[in-house]
């Protein structure tokens, strides 16, 4: 039974010390108990950001170039992976990421396309407000035709009343006048 014990024994390390670094007889670094620093001290510091207009310049050049391509009609996200279980909420989440993405057409740019579709939207838009106007002005012609007929109904009803006040009157004074007439002509 000489020479079997399939390593149970030993003292061997699974991995080669060597390769991080301690030598044979070397003992291991002490273990710790507690938690390392948050913000360790930096043996080297970090350069310092540079500054100036050139540099504001180039950032500004980089994200609108980034902009741009993502306008272009060669950038494609990657389709989420699906989920087994379709969510409610998903198909609203889909729908505001896709806008943009679905109406891809090849041979077509993305600035013809914008103008194509703001220049509908303007038409549109002018249609509306045209639309908008003619009812204003409809409705403005029917408050003032109304108010006309208004305002000639009450001029009528007022002239009546006058003509009824007066033409009483006149029949009161007509009848003062031929009592009158009686008491004083002679019989």
């Amino acid at each position: 039974m000489a020479g079997g014990g399939g390593g149970r024994g030993r003292r061997m390390m699974s991995f080669s010390v060597e390769a991080v670094g301690i030598n044979r007889g070397e003992s291991l670094p002490p273990s710790t108990h507690q938690p390392s620093d948050l913000f360790p001290v930096m043996e080297q510091k970090p350069l310092p950001l540079m500054g100036g207009e050139e540099a504001e310049y180039l950032l500004a050049l980089k994200q609108e170039f980034r902009g741009a391509m993502k306008t272009l009609p060669f950038f494609i996200q990657p389709a989420a992976a699906k989920r087994d279980v379709e969510r409610y909420s998903d198909k609203y989440h889909n729908s505001e990421q896709t806008d943009g993405l679905t109406d891809w057409s090849p041979g077509v740019s993305a600035a013809c396309r914008s103008d194509k579709l703001q220049s509908g939207q303007k038409k549109k838009k002018k249609k509306e407000k045209e639309e908008v106007l003619l009812k204003l002005e409809k409705k403005e012609e029917q408050q003032s035709s109304e108010e006309e007929e208004e305002g000639e109904e009450k001029k009528k009803k007022q002239e009546e009343e006058e003509a009824d006040g007066e033409e009483e009157y006149d029949e009161e004074e007509f009848e003062e006048v031929r009592h009158f007439m009686k008491l004083h002509s002679p019989p």
